[in-house]
């Protein structure tokens, strides 16, 4: 540890005799340090996700999001070439951000303080025994961070994280959805009611979810408009139309599901006790950064651009789904089909059918997983080891597309639903990566 620490040292001292112009921050840049930090964080948030009353999908996405962006924002100035997402993103003022000083700083503990605090922010309505599982990581890694950095500079690097996470939280609260997990069920939201509309589904019969999540502000603009996809097929109880012949076709394959076909329903279904959808999406891109030896610049971009696009995803496909409120499969096999005893492998989430939200969001995350690790990158999700065992896949692509498939295998998605969110996911996907530039540091794939 004082080898390293000496070595930091005569780097810093390189730094301020070479490359230090004023109002630049001076230090070692980013990209010198492990991705520690950052995947501890967002560990602890996927953590968090299962122990915090109303952390659903929606919720979710929303707070991994906002968490890359102020990882990203907490050591952008340590990046080479690093641009601010403030003039990209809808909404975010660019006079909020903290400005770096002629100080010195140690970019990990920037992170730590940024991530500490966004994760509270986020987290308002967690248990205070979570609360002191936040403290507590965040006072280990000062506490190591003390080997390598002066107390001044420990302390430069703390408060400019701190005020990141600040100035990112409050432009959190004008989105439209500030702390939603207080209001799940919008009481006031009558759903439109007539043949081939979404009704309540069993085992609950509960009121749909976040109604008005599609109107939510997004970060890149225009992302709902651009992204959104056509009407579903026509409603119809005809035995010879096309939407019978495609709610029989999902049906009919439920009477001979192998035991592949239920790991992969379960596997991707994120049922309550293990982590949330959003939660397995981040621990993809966890496993992808430790086993690159990311450091800790290419980490951040990779959070930040990975929660921005499933963020976006999830409120494009809300849209949709509250534009068409299409029937869910097990309403119609129940009530049209006549079998009222047919069930499906996971429960039916509470909001309407069309397009297939696991179709759109697993395809923008594939989008943005091949920007950084390549189109033809095989990799291994070992999230559910213990439960499934290891799914592998070829290529992202492949995830995507096995991501949305699950969702016909698990008996809540009709098959066009599913092919029509992957196209609509990989638009969200792909505008994300035209409208953001975070830096022209090399990356994995660069």
């Amino acid at each position: 540890m004082k080898l390293i620490f000496k070595v930091q040292l005569l780097v810093l001292s390189a730094c301020l005799l070479f490359s230090c112009k004023k109002n630049e921050p001076i230090g070692p840049p980013s990209n010198h340090y492990p991705a520690d930090v950052a995947v501890a964080w967002m560990k602890l948030q996927m953590r968090l996700n299962k122990t915090t009353k109303n952390y659903n999908n929606s919720v979710s996405g929303r707070s991994f999001a906002y968490s890359g962006i102020t990882l990203y924002e907490s050591i952008k100035p340590g990046i080479p070439n690093g641009q601010s997402l403030v003039t990209q993103l809808v909404g975010f003022n660019a006079s909020s951000l903290p400005l770096v000083t002629n100080k010195f700083y140690y970019w990990p503990a920037s992170a730590n303080a940024a991530m500490a605090l966004i994760t509270k922010d986020l987290f308002a309505n967690t248990s205070p025994a979570n609360f002191n599982t936040i403290d507590s990581l965040e006072a280990s890694f000062n506490e190591q961070f003390k080997w390598y950095t002066t107390p001044l500079e420990l302390q430069n690097s703390i408060s400019f994280g701190t005020a990141v996470a600040d100035a990112i939280y409050k432009w959190s609260k004008d989105d439209g959805e500030d702390e939603p997990y207080l209001h799940i069920f919008d009481l006031t939201y009558i759903p439109p009611a007539g043949p081939g509309l979404w009704i309540p589904t069993p085992p609950l019969f509960s009121k749909c979810v976040y109604p008005h999540w599609g109107n939510k502000r997004c970060f890149v603009e225009n992302v709902v408009s651009a992204t959104q996809p056509g009407p579903p097929l026509a409603y119809s109880k005809d035995p010879t139309s096309e939407f019978y012949n495609m709610v029989n076709e999902l049906y009919t394959k439920s009477l001979s599901l192998t035991h592949e076909d239920s790991t992969i329903a379960k596997f991707w279904g994120d049922i309550p006790g293990n982590y949330n959808v959003p939660s397995h999406y981040v621990n993809i891109v966890n496993q992808l950064i430790v086993l690159n030896n990311l450091d800790l610049a290419d980490a951040a971009i990779a959070y930040a651009k990975h929660g921005i696009a499933t963020n976006d995803a999830v409120i494009s496909v809300f849209a949709t789904k509250y534009i068409y409120n299409l029937i869910r499969p097990i309403s119609y096999i129940r009530n049209e089909m006549n079998h009222p005893a047919w069930n499906t492998v996971i429960p039916t989430p509470a909001h309407p059918e069309y397009s297939a939200a696991h179709a759109v969001v697993s395809s923008a995350s594939a989008r943005v997983l091949e920007d950084i690790f390549g189109s033809n990158y095989s990799f291994t999700d070992h999230t559910y080891d213990a439960l499934y065992g290891p799914r592998s896949y070829n290529t992202f692509d492949d995830y995507a597309k096995e991501a949305g498939h699950s969702r016909f295998l698990a008996g809540i998605h009709y098959n066009p639903s599913i092919a029509i969110g992957l196209i609509q996911g990989r638009k969200v996907g792909d505008m994300v990566l035209s409208a953001l530039h975070f830096s022209t540091h090399k990356t994995i794939n660069k």
